[in-house]
């Protein structure tokens, strides 16, 4: 028993050493951060996502980025960073100071967060980093394939591989895999009605007509870029890759992966996604037929005439130099890394906002993010053409426009939000139309 007794002693008096000495640490670098670096500004990260406990230097400017917020009401707090994806309206800065800027960054769709498809919730920040162009630090080029891969062979299949497995393993002209099925594209209803013109493989969980080999099958979305998937896809003519929303810049692998590995991409999504095609005929867009039997009709003439499907393969199988010849793609290639995966982007958002912080002390200029940085328009019916009033996400659309309405509202005049108050008066001015 006495044993017991001094072996738990010992262990809390270890357990109190330790803490003394975290505590020790802690009080010695916030004194180091309070006096010799009393002039450098903190950047709050309100949504745990970049850097935490770091001074960081930007070129000629230094920021100190945290998580920590008690920083909140600190006099050199000068900015603070949301990231779309984790952002919620009951979790908020207690006070929008007209001293402290707010910053975005949202690589997803709508989807993820309508709210900021509304020009009243896009305007309380003054920095973004989405996939828009316009966007302060642009991440459109996050997914885009090195030149290496766009132009490779690794996975490819000749033309005359496939028609051979369409005759003799008995696959489709097209492929088409995935299991999120309640979209803002409302992208299933349109695949169905193609499937009456044509024949398609469709995989996944929403619309099923076709097996996964097992070993695919098995956490199949953790798998899509390893080396089999990639071969599985080379196999298929043609790829449906369609975006689950419709925005300005929004592409995703939907539209590479099938780039990348020669099947060639029957694309729905962002409207200016031919900006980054390799060439003028490196995929077949949706939107430039008028009903899904004109696309089968376009399809079956490709089908049968291997010269013409062969032109949509020209970064695979083209004279080197008609291969690449998109300047615009060409410039961003040569300006990125490899390396430049999701991490690079979120370091150089931080340095921007650092820049930008300096700068305003200087000039006293303030940037306001608009619809421009992330503009996603009310979602249609890609077979009526028009606005379809049993979509979910129009709905949401809708609905988030009052949310966002609210938000300024609150935000601006620095009122604490009480997330039931707030969902009943959204919906109260929804039931209005008074949006």
């Amino acid at each position: 028993m006495t044993c017991k007794i001094r072996i738990s002693f010992k262990f809390i008096f270890i357990l109190v050493i330790l803490l003394l000495l975290i505590q020790l640490y802690l009080f010695h670098n916030a004194k180091l951060l309070n006096e010799e670096d009393k002039n450098i500004p903190v950047i709050l990260w309100w949504t745990p996502f970049g850097n935490n406990g770091l001074t960081k230097i930007c070129g000629y400017s230094r920021c100190y980025f945290t998580y920590n917020r008690t920083y909140e009401n600190n006099s050199r707090l000068k900015a603070i960073l949301f990231y779309g994806s984790n952002f919620q309206i009951n979790d908020l800065p207690k006070w929008r100071s007209a001293f402290v800027q707010w910053g975005l960054i949202h690589e997803e769709s709508p989807r993820n967060n309508p709210i900021f498809v509304h020009d009243k919730a896009l305007n309380l920040f003054n920095y973004s980093s989405t996939f828009s162009r316009f966007s302060n630090v642009p991440l459109y080029s996050v997914d885009l394939p090195d030149k290496e891969e766009l132009l490779g062979k690794k996975y490819f299949v000749s033309t005359k591989e496939k028609t051979a497995l369409i005759e003799n393993e008995n696959l489709a002209p097209l492929l088409y895999i995935q299991s999120d099925c309640n979209t803002a594209s409302n992208r299933d209803s349109y695949i169905l009605e193609l499937m009456k013109y044509i024949r398609i493989d469709s995989y996944g969980s929403c619309i099923n007509n076709a097996r996964l080999n097992e070993r695919l099958k098995s956490n199949y979305l953790d798998k899509l870029n390893n080396n089999e998937f990639l071969s599985f896809v080379a196999k298929y003519k043609f790829t449906l890759a369609f975006e689950n929303a419709v925005c300005n810049d929004y592409i995703t692998e939907k539209l590479w992966r099938p780039l990348v590995v020669g099947s060639v991409p029957i694309y729905y999504g962002s409207p200016s996604f031919k900006d980054w095609l390799p060439n003028n005929k490196s995929a077949i867009s949706v939107i430039d037929f008028y009903e899904p039997k004109e696309l089968a009709n376009f399809l079956f003439h490709l089908l049968n005439d291997d010269i013409e499907y062969e032109r949509y393969l020209i970064h695979k199988i083209g004279r080197d130099e008609e291969r690449l010849t998109n300047n615009r793609l060409l410039d961003v290639l040569k300006k990125r890394s490899t390396k430049y995966n999701f991490g690079y982007y979120v370091e150089e958002y931080e340095c921007y906002v650092c820049k930008q912080i300096h700068n305003t002390q200087i000039k006293e200029e303030i940037s306001i993010v608009s619809k421009k940085h992330y503009d996603c328009p009310l979602p249609i019916n890609l077979l009526s053409g028009k606005t379809d009033k049993n979509n979910f996400w129009v709905n949401q659309w809708n609905l988030e426009k009052c949310g966002a309405k609210l938000l300024e509202h609150y935000v601006l005049n620095n009122i604490t939000i009480d997330i039931k108050k707030y969902n009943d008066e959204k919906f109260e001015l929804y039931n209005k139309n008074d949006c």
